[in-house]
């Protein structure tokens, strides 16, 4: 109570107004936006710059290349320069490092980023394509620099999975069930618009499956790395029946040569 001009008033603290839904809705709406506006302009502007500047850098690299004295001269000159800048350039550094640290003057993560990025596109970029586009077709240097650091034998196994996993889950959308059975506390929740349901079984000692219960959640997880070995599954059953037929040529192949031989060859092998 306060008295003023001989009345007495009462003053109220300032009221904490609860926050509503609506407001945070609304202000959330206003991050998505600018989150777009970010992704769409700030973001995508800056990448076109970077991948602009990489692809100079990419280029000036090859025309020092044509001469192995200009670029042994050029990189010599770098180094002395990096050095100047307290940038240390390792022995076994691959030149291409050089312009990269010279140009950028990053510290070694990005300059390895870079190279590799850059290393990426010298082995595999067709002609007709600019560094941007070849990086942006790669999903970014991040990918671009882990791609080229795996064998291509690893990329062809990877491919191949992801094949096996999406030709697994066509081949289960068509499967007919094998029997349908009422389970205690069946009831599932799908999070993430998760498909299957999953079943705790025992394998029995004439190996059979005695169906125990269902999990009660299935996530993106658990069905991802279900889906995975099921895949695997697939694989391993591919790879089994092309040795057979690669085993089936070879003999088959062995025969017919064995069949032109002449009986002296013969007797001499």
């Amino acid at each position: 109570m306060t008295q003023i001009n001989n009345k007495t008033v009462e003053v109220k603290a300032n009221a904490v107004v609860a926050p509503t839904t609506e407001a945070v809705i609304k202000k959330a709406n206003e991050l998505v936006a600018a989150r777009e506006k970010f992704e769409t302009t700030i973001l995508a502007r800056s990448n076109k710059e970077l991948y602009g500047i990489l692809g100079q850098v990419h280029d000036l690299f090859l025309t020092a290349c044509d001469s192995t004295e200009c670029l042994k001269e050029t990189v010599k000159q770098m180094k002395a320069v990096l050095a100047k800048r307290k940038v240390k350039v390792q022995s076994n550094s691959p030149a291409l490092t050089v312009f990269v640290r010279y140009v950028f003057n990053s510290d070694r993560k990005r300059a390895y980023n870079y190279t590799r990025t850059l290393m990426a596109a010298i082995k595999d970029k067709s002609e007709n394509e600019t560094l941007a586009e070849f990086i942006e077709s790669k999903g970014g240097v991040e990918e671009c620099k882990k791609n080229f650091a795996k064998k291509p034998e690893t990329l062809a196994k990877e491919i191949a999975l992801k094949d096996a996993i999406a030709d697994s889950f066509m081949a289960l959308e068509g499967l007919m069930p094998k029997e349908t059975v009422a389970l205690p506390n069946s009831s599932v929740h799908f999070n993430d618009g998760c498909t299957y349901a999953f079943v705790l079984a025992r394998q029995n000692a004439n190996n059979e499956l005695e169906l125990l219960r269902t999990v009660p959640t299935t996530t993106k997880a658990m069905e991802n790395a279900a889906l995975k070995e099921v895949a695997k599954d697939l694989l391993k059953r591919r790879e089994a029946a092309n040795d057979s037929s690669k085993e089936k040529d070879k003999l088959k192949a062995s025969a017919i040569a064995v069949a032109s031989m002449s009986v002296k060859e013969l007797e001499a092998a």
